[in-house]
């Protein structure tokens, strides 16, 4: 029978939570997911008192919910951050985003945080042969800005990597990888928790208001029916930001739905046979389908959008088997594990964000690429609360923007799921064209 709750859940240890909440404290943060915990590592590593809440148990959120993907990527090519930041800007970006994986890869391997870390890397699959031809584009651009592992696959070899026939071709990142998200946050809260920071669950952030109205002398955050003072606060809750804690950020995150299911064990000769690189794989048609073995290489791991507007996981299963069985028609009818959904954080320039409005600090949008970037904007975030004056990093300089129909309530999300439904199909009529082109 089908689990509706995440398979990185299973059998794992219970957070110890901490005790006694102070008064005052230096920081703070809002949201224990990897971008709050990696900003409570830094913080209290420099000495500073560290406060973290979560409105929900530990670990419930996306950081534990996710494909466990770890890699550079994020969703604006060379040549639309060129456009929109002008070319020395879009250079740092895409410097940063190599970045995010080199630091995230280090803080696993130099904490030795028992995650499954895997670098076995990532294959970006091509839907049409004009997507092939835009990837091949993109990666001389992105050679060409900073040193970039990555080289293009033919669609004659793509069989070495995934046994389907979908796929016109790929681009291969040769040093990505993933992680056991849940083992990942866990470390994580390890850290943070021996670093000197206290880390609490189940405590809805209510308000956070100035102190005598003044911004510059500090806040009082009320939780529950406590309050504490504090000097700094840093909102790092991305899909899960709510408008009754900041108007502001709620109308500049989109929480978008994603959706994952784990097959039953089907054996590690059967996933290795369908998976014979062992990578992660991700496709550029616009459904967005991730898949990978999971760790003990024994089931296949797949997530897509189901749907843009928030949907059961009970209702997104049939669409998540039938997506499974397109891609791997000899997996038709295999038992569905697990199946679950969380909330990704899309900002509208589709690029992750560390801000600061009305003296409070947020760290989010990453776009469903959050698993190797959120532990580092955590982590850039914490340097901008130790030094406010100085330019910490590029990502000050993609604002969030908002749009004049969004309030925080994504009402359109329903609308996009229709329109996206329509596309899908245009993108399978153009896939069919181009291969009875090719045939």
């Amino acid at each position: 029978m089908t689990k509706y709750s995440p398979y990185w859940w299973e059998d794992q240890p219970k957070y110890i939570e901490s005790n006694g909440l102070p008064k005052n404290t230096d920081v703070v943060i809002v949201g224990a997911g990897f971008t709050g915990l990696s900003a409570a590592i830094t913080l209290a590593k420099s000495g500073v008192s560290v406060v973290v809440f979560d409105s929900e148990e530990l670990g419930f959120g996306a950081s534990t919910r996710n494909g466990g993907m770890l890699g550079s990527g994020h969703k604006v090519s060379p040549q639309e951050a060129e456009k929109k930041y002008g070319l020395e800007i879009a250079g740092k970006i895409h410097k940063e985003a190599n970045a995010s994986l080199a630091f995230t890869t280090d803080l696993i391997k130099e904490n030795n945080i028992d995650c499954d870390l895997q670098i076995c890397g990532r294959l970006r699959t091509s839907w049409l042969p004009q997507d092939h031809l835009s990837m091949s584009e993109n990666l001389k651009k992105l050679k060409a800005i900073d040193d970039f592992n990555s080289r293009m696959i033919d669609s004659s070899k793509m069989l070495e990597s995934v046994k389907t026939d979908l796929y016109f071709g790929g681009q291969f990142y040769e040093d990505h990888g993933s992680v056991q998200p849940r083992k990942f946050h866990y470390g994580l809260h390890q850290m943070a928790s021996n670093a000197g920071a206290k880390v609490f669950g189940r405590m809805p952030v209510k308000q956070v208001t100035p102190k005598s109205g003044d911004k510059q002398a500090g806040f009082i955050v009320s939780v529950g029916n406590q309050s504490i003072s504090c000097k700094d606060v840093l909102i790092a809750t991305n899909g899960y930001t709510r408008s009754s804690l900041s108007t502001y950020l709620s109308r500049r995150i989109l929480p978008v739905p994603s959706f994952i299911i784990t097959t039953d064990e089907i054996g590690a000769d059967r996933v290795n046979s369908l998976i014979p690189g062992g990578h992660c794989i991700v496709e550029t048609r616009k459904r967005y389908c991730y898949y990978r073995p999971t760790p003990c290489g024994k089931r296949i791991m797949i997530g897509t959008r189901a749907a843009m507007h928030s949907m059961s996981a009970e209702k997104a299963l049939p669409l998540l088997r039938k997506t499974l069985s397109e891609i791997f028609p000899e997996l038709d009818g295999v038992k569905i594990s697990h199946c679950w959904t969380g909330f990704t954080g899309f900002s509208f320039s589709m690029l992750p964000n560390l801000g600061c409005h009305d003296g409070i600090y947020s760290a989010m949008g990453y776009c469903g690429n959050g698993v190797a970037m959120a532990p580092y904007l955590g982590h850039m975030a914490a340097l901008k609360i130790l030094e406010p004056n100085k330019k910490i990093t590029v990502f000050e300089d993609t604002s969030l923007q908002t749009r004049p129909y969004y309030f925080g309530s994504p009402w359109f999300l329903p609308i996009a799921s229709v329109y996206f439904k329509a596309y899908d199909k245009f993108d399978n009529y153009r896939r069919r064209k181009n291969l009875s082109n090719i045939l």
